[in-house]
């Protein structure tokens, strides 16, 4: 006996990368149709995003970044499963994701199953890849720093981004903020982490188990 089929869309700004999972989704027996938008802007102007059962959601996204779709989506369209997709394996947007609603975080070089992502998620469960579950693992093991910094969570978000070589003004548009708050921001974080370059930035932030 067959088993469920869903209406499956993707949000992604990279078309080729966007092409690829398309045609591996629509491959899939649990495939009943595939959508596909470039921006959330997008996704968000189309009527027919509110059929979607799963949506395989990018997190770096201009505009209205994945992270802000994900949690409009949990009020408004509460019955859809979300998983992102990205290539940052970051702990703040780890969690920033599944606290906003996210039910997967799925690494862009790990969709070897996507069947079984799909099984998983249409049976109402939750997916990450392995190599984000040894980052979620790790996270609850790490021991805090005596005197440690005391970082909010956009701080540490900022952090994150700062420390994979992001300008100001990039993490400002992919936050969906201005740059003189972002600015406000790594300040912050520079007194707190008692550094003066991004250089000693990225080494202190290895240092306290900050990533």
């Amino acid at each position: 006996m067959a088993g469920p089929r869903f209406k499956l869309g993707i949000v992604e700004n990279d078309e080729i990368f966007r092409e690829e999972v398309i045609r591996r989704l629509t491959a899939l027996p649990a495939t009943l149709s595939v959508s596909s938008w470039a921006s959330a802007e997008q996704f968000l102007r189309d009527p027919g995003h509110r059929d979607i059962d799963l949506l395989f959601l990018d997190i770096m996204l201009s505009g209205i970044s994945g992270i802000d779709l994900v949690r409009t989506l949990s009020e408004k369209v509460p019955e859809m499963r979300v998983v992102m997709l990205t290539n940052m394996n970051s702990d703040a947007m780890i969690f920033d994701s599944i606290k906003n609603g996210a039910l997967g975080y799925i690494l862009k070089s790990e969709l070897g199953n996507l069947s079984e992502i799909v099984d998983v998620l249409g049976a109402g469960g939750a997916t990450i890849t392995p190599t984000i579950a040894l980052r979620v693992f790790s996270s609850f093991r790490r021991v805090p720093t005596a005197g440690g910094p005391d970082l909010t969570d956009r701080e540490r978000q900022v952090l994150s981004l700062m420390v994979k070589g992001k300008s100001i003004n990039s993490v400002a548009t992919f936050l969906g903020l201005s740059d003189h708050t972002v600015h406000g921001y790594v300040k912050s974080i520079y007194k707190k982490l008692n550094v003066h370059s991004r250089a000693e930035l990225a080494s202190k932030a290895q240092e306290l188990s900050l990533m």
